[in-house]
């Protein structure tokens, strides 16, 4: 028995062990559609956390470490994460870039894309259908896995827009402001949008000039709820603008709240449309 289980064990050695595509992504919200694909096969990681900021990250060694272990490599793009361009080009991996994928629908601020694209599930399903592909070439064992995980994904994703369109319900739904003219792919996809913004860049902070126009907006349009990201100071703003009945709805659009399951997109977009919802208030 004993030499049995020898030889059993040099066999094993003499063989070569074959992983699953090892996934990574730039952000949160790419990791969970990531997940959705992926479910059941292998766990896609994630570069950066709610620390870091996505425009410039300084990377650590040992999130350098996992993008040189990365197979796939799964991120906006330049339009968004600049300090990324110079690693995609350089990790042997293969790269996806989501605003490249052919068939992603792209709106404008001013005379930039806006690089928010995962806040429109059309563009999720469409990113999605591009991992599940490559994943499907690297690892064709599990190619009808990665397929069936993804008509799961467009199936549930169907379901909830129908959902949210009828919680949402773009025909009565009050006037709003936005901190950061970050939610427009949401916002054009189920049909509300809003009255003004503070900033289109969340790195450039309004000028006193510039609040005092939108707070003349806000007033013209009877507006009563303005959405944030977390880390703005509500109480301040609430200061500069010395309006009455004034609340505000904090929404991440880095989707950091849901736990990695195969429904987390989900999950994220359904809390991001419940958090719009709260404007009614």
């Amino acid at each position: 028995m004993r030499i049995l289980l020898l030889i059993s064990f040099s066999l094993a050695a003499s063989f070569p062990v074959f992983a699953q595509p090892q996934v990574v992504t730039s952000l949160r919200p790419l990791q969970l559609i990531a997940q959705a694909i992926t479910e059941g096969i292998s766990e896609p990681l994630a570069l950066l956390d709610g620390t870091q900021d996505p425009h410039h990250p300084a990377l650590k060694p040992s999130q350098r470490l996992a993008l040189s272990r990365a197979d796939i490599f799964l991120w906006i793009g330049p339009q968004l994460e600049t300090g990324f361009e110079a690693v995609a080009n350089d990790i042997e991996a293969v790269t996806i870039s989501a605003l490249s994928v052919p068939g992603i629908i792209t709106l404008e601020i001013g005379d930039q894309i806006d690089p928010h694209i995962w806040l429109d599930t059309e563009n999720a399903i469409i990113i999605a259908a591009a991992l599940a592909s490559e994943l499907g070439s690297q690892d064709e064992a599990n190619a009808k896995n990665y397929q069936a995980n993804l008509n799961r994904l467009i199936n549930s994703l169907g379901d909830l827009q129908n959902e949210i369109l009828a919680d949402l319900d773009p025909n009565s739904f009050p006037a709003f402001a936005v901190y950061h003219n970050a939610y427009q792919y949401f916002e054009n996809q189920f049909g509300i949008a809003h009255a003004d913004s503070f900033t289109n860049n969340e790195e450039i902070q309004p000028g006193i000039r510039h609040i005092l126009t939108v707070k003349k907006t806000l007033a013209q349009n009877a507006v009563q709820c303005i959405v944030v990201n977390p880390a703005i100071n509500t109480d301040n703003l609430n200061n500069q603008l010395q309006l009455d009945d004034i609340h505000f709805v904090s929404i991440d659009v880095l989707g950091h709240e849901p736990e990695l399951e195969s429904a987390s997109y989900n999950d994220f977009i359904r809390h991001l449309a419940q958090s719009f919802a709260d404007c009614r208030l």
